[in-house]
C-alpha cells in the first residue's frame, strides 16, 4: 500500500519563514512567523506552481505527481522555490 503522506525535504531558514518541499509532488510547505501585539504569531502556507492552496486549514493531500512521471522529465526535487 502506498502512503498518501508528503515527503518533505530538509527546511530552508530565513528571517522570518522556513520552506520544505515535497519530493513526490513539488507543493512548498511555507512556515512564517510575525510578531503581532508582542506575541509571536505563526502559520503555514502550501503553494504548488506558484499558486496558494487554500486547504480549510488543513495539509493538502499528496498527488504523487513525481513518482507517476516514469522518467522523472517533470519532477525537479532539488529546486526549490522561493515565495515572499
Amino acid at each position: 500500500m502506498t502512503s498518501t503522506r508528503h515527503r518533505w525535504g530538509d527546511k530552508a531558514r530565513f528571517i522570518n519563514k522556513t520552506e520544505q518541499q515535497c519530493s513526490r509532488c513539488e507543493m512548498v510547505k511555507v512556515g512564517r512567523r510575525e510578531v503581532e501585539g508582542g506575541h509571536d504569531v505563526y502559520w503555514t502556507e502550501f503553494w504548488r506552481d506558484e499558486e496558494r492552496i487554500d486547504d480549510g486549514g488543513l495539509t493538502p493531500p499528496c498527488d504523487f505527481r513525481c513518482e507517476q512521471t516514469a522518467a522523472g522529465d517533470a519532477c525537479r526535487p532539488e529546486g526549490r522555490h522561493t515565495f515572499l
